[in-house]
Order: structure tokens, then sequence, then C-alpha cells
């Protein structure tokens, strides 16, 4: 995780460079970047970092070890960090290093804290003008380690200092929900407020001034505004809630689905039964069957008994089996699927090969991704539904990981959670192309997920996730189903 942030930093670092360098080294050197073959990419790195001599700009520097990391080369992009750090002892790319090393290192608030204080100190803000938001992420793991540690007024203070209003509800936002779920909605409820007012902020700006930084502080609107509505419901103060929702669903109706669950809520306890059955019942037919509950007691109360609950019921689950039916349609493909032999947990090796006759569900995935994890429950259940069909493998393709010690989490991770699944290490890279599994199936981002027939072919290609597990069973159950079937046949069905 601490890897991807720095990545995010080195990112931002660059922004203004890049932008006043239109015909940087990067963009010169893109080609070879996104299609080259290996002997290209090493002849590339190669040349690089012979070059590193002549490099007099930190920027040179910073652009210099990005293209080594796309390319690669760690041992090469290590060795130009350390030049960079030692020729710039104040500069961002030193910077950069002791965030990573020092303060992402440290376990504890106050050994955290100690290391931000001496960042500051070394590398103030005020030197770094346009690289705030480097410091907005060191803020934010920094507030989230006091409110694990359940010690809200630290956690706060620290919050308050973030510069980035767009980037802001990236740090209230989970510290809030972790406050929370430790049942401290006093501390919790202004900071979820900050996160949820200043999404609104962006997400009803006029279009035209609506840039990318104002597209990405919206998009945490109904995670900020469902959990802050949340306290108002279990308060009781419906009125403000349901005003909360409708204010927000007038000026981004495709939050509406996020909202809904607090929507219905809401509706319930301002007595507008009628609207509060008409979400819940869309509601169970998108597949989120834990609301039956309150979907029966609305039934009974609307129709004065439960005579024709049971036909009602099997509609709304027919009408989501037409709509995931429908909707894998656009996800259908039809290739043969790239060899592939892979080491799993245990250091044996499972290939592509050895499956042949079973249909394989391939799930690429890295610890630092959170849609990924989120699918995870869905995906096991998924799983479970098969667990006595031998025709059926899953397979964890776990990819892209940038820490070092990534095996070491991997195992960590699934153990602590306790999922069943086969994980193999995407980390074995072609000979020819320097590219790794996910490559090779043209996966762009992550969760990705293919559903490979018995004769080697992939059927179905779908990104994205939900934490919507009976939709996920559902969806994966007419995916598999599907690719048991004869090509001709699943097409024409």
């Amino acid at each position: 995780m601490k890897t991807k942030l720095l990545m995010a930093m080195l990112l931002t670092a660059t922004f203004s460079y890049a932008q006043q360098q239109p015909e940087n080294l990067y963009q010169k050197n893109l080609g070879v970047l996104e299609n080259g073959t290996l002997e290209q990419k090493d002849s590339l790195a190669n040349a690089l970092f012979s070059d590193v001599k002549n490099l007099k700009a930190e920027e040179d520097y910073r652009m210099t070890i990005n293209i080594l990391r796309t390319l690669g080369h760690e041992d090469k992009m290590e060795a130009v960090t350390k030049t960079a750090t030692k020729k710039f002892p104040k500069g961002s790319l030193t910077r950069d290093t002791y965030i990573t090393e020092v303060f992402y290192e440290a376990e504890g608030s106050a050994a955290k804290e100690k290391a931000y204080k001496e960042l500051v100190k070394k590398w103030p803000v005020k030197n770094f003008p346009e690289q705030e938001l480097t410091y907005d992420y060191v803020l934010a793991n920094l507030a989230g380690t006091f409110a694990k540690e359940e010690k809200p007024t630290q956690a706060i203070q620290y919050l308050e200092q973030m510069h980035e209003r767009f980037w802001r509800g990236n740090g209230y936002l989970p510290v809030g929900q972790t406050l929370l779920a430790a049942g401290d909605t006093v501390s919790a409820a202004p900071l979820l407020k900050v996160a949820m007012d200043d999404a609104y902020y962006y997400i009803s700006l006029p279009e035209e001034q609506k840039d990318n930084k104002a597209k990405f502080a919206a998009m945490g609107y109904a995670s900020s505004m469902s959990a802050y509505v949340g306290i108002l419901v279990n308060r009781g103060e419906y009125a403000e809630a349901l005003d909360l929702i409708e204010k927000a669903m007038a000026v981004a109706p495709e939050q509406a689905d996020g909202l809904s669950n607090v929507y219905y809520k809401s509706l319930m306890g301002t007595n507008r039964k009628l609207e509060a059955y008409n979400v819940l019942s869309k509601l169970y037919a998108k597949g989120q069957f834990n609301v039956e509950n309150d979907l029966k007691r609305l039934y009974a109360e609307l129709n004065g008994s439960m005579q024709g609950y049971e036909r009602f019921n099997a509609g709304l689950k027919q009408e989501l089996v037409k709509s995931i039916q429908e909707h894998i349609k656009e996800m259908a493909i039809y290739k043969e699927a790239p060899a592939f032999d892979l080491l799993n947990l245990k250091g044996e090796k499972v290939s592509l090969a050895s499956l042949k006759g079973k249909v394989v569900v391939l799930d690429f995935w890295a610890t630092w991704c959170q849609p990924c994890i989120r699918s995870f429950p869905g995906m096991q259940a998924a799983q479970a539904m098969y667990e006595n069909d031998e025709n059926v493998q899953f397979l964890f393709i776990n990819t892209w990981e940038r820490d070092k010690e990534y095996k070491k989490n991997v195992v960590s991770f699934i153990e602590k959670n306790n999922y069943p699944f086969e994980v193999l290490y995407d980390d074995q890279k072609d000979a020819q192309t320097g590219e790794v599994l996910a490559g090779k199936f043209g996966v762009r981002g992550i969760p990705a997920k293919f559903v490979i027939d018995a004769d080697g072919n992939i059927r179905y290609f779908l990104t994205g996730s939900s934490p919507n597990v009976d939709y996920i069973k559902m969806e994966m159950k007419e995916l598999i189903e599907a690719a048991k079937k004869p090509y001709q046949a699943a097409t024409k069905s």
C-alpha cells in the first residue's frame, strides 16, 4: 500500500512539470513503454541509466525513476534514487523516500507522529508549492492510525491540517467510518458531514467547472452521504435524513443506488410507506436480499396480509436473473486464453493446460486494490456454490503488487481473512514482451475477471466490483453456466 501511495505522490509532484514539458521523456518513449518488446524495453532502461550522469534537474531524475519503474528495472531505479537523494538532500525525491522508508514503516501513532514532525521540519510544506497533496496523504494516514487506536482528538487535529479540499474527503471519510465502527458517533458525525459537504460542493458545480479534481471529489458522495445519513437514521432523525438524501438525488441521480438503503429507511421513518416499498422492491430486484425482512413487513402492511408474497418474491428474482442475463451479453467474447504456469501460495505450479475440461474463473486482484477486496465475500460465496462441482475451478491471480514483501503480504491477507482461495502469483514475465499474465490477458485495471470454458477459450471478461454478495453469486452462476454450454448455443441463448 505504501508503495502505491508513493507512486501517487511521485505523479502528483510531477504534474506541473509534465504540463510545462509536453514532449517529456515519458511521452517520447511511450511507444516502447506500451508496446515495445522485452529487448527494446531493456535497451531503453540501459540507455536511461547510462544518461543519469548528464541529468541536471531533480525532475529529470524523477522522470527517469518513474520510467525505470514502469519498465520493471527496480535495481536501476533504486540506484538512480540513491544518486538523486544524495544530490538533492532537501528535494522532493529525498522527502518521498523518507515518507516511504520512515513514515510508512513506523508502527503505531506515537512513532508515526514523531516521523511526521521530522518530515515537516526537514521538508516544510511551504518549500514545495503545488505539492500539498503529498502531505495530505501522510496526514490522512496519521489520522487514520490515531482513529484505529480510538484517539479521535488527535485524529481530528491532523485531519484539520489537510490542504487540498478536493482530496480532503479521502482522509475524513475513512477516519469517520473507523470511529463510527468503534461506536463513537459523536466524533464520527462531524467528519462524515465534512466529507459529504465537500463532495456535494464539487458534484453540484456547473459542468464546465468540473475538472478531474472535481470529478474525483464527487465520487465519494454516496459513501459519505450514506454513512452520515445512517447516523441520522439511527438517531431517528428521519426528516433531516430524507431532506439530505432527496437533495443529493436532485443534483446526482446516478448516486441513487448508493443511497437506496438509507433512503428507504428514511421513507419508512417518515411514514411514506408506499415510496419505501417501491425503493425496497428495486433493491431486492437488484440482489440485495438482506432487505427482505423490511420488504415483507411493508408488503403485509400495504396489502393487509402476506397472501401472494411468494409469487411476488419469485417475480423479483426472475426479473433479476433476466437483467443479469442481458448484462452478461455485454461481457461476452470468444478467444483463446493465454497459457500460464504460475506458482500458488504453497510454491506449487498451476497451469491452465492442467485445468482443461473445466470452466475456469480468473480473478485478477492486488492487496492494495479496495474494489478487488470488496468483491471477495461475494466471490467466496460464488466459489462455495461450486465447491462440489469438479468441473469448475476458481483462481485468484495476485498481480501488480509493488511491495518487495508482496508474497508475505498476500499470505498474511488471505490467512487473516480466512479466504479459501487458490491464489497464484502473477510475477512471471514473458521472455519476449516482459509482460506478466495480466498484460497477456489485456488487463488495464483491476479487479478484472475472466471466465474460460472447458476448451481453454475466454468466454466472458468483466471489470469492476460490487460489495453485494447475493448479486455476485447470481452473476457468477449465470456466467459459469453459460460458459459450460457450447459456444454456438451460448451465443444464441
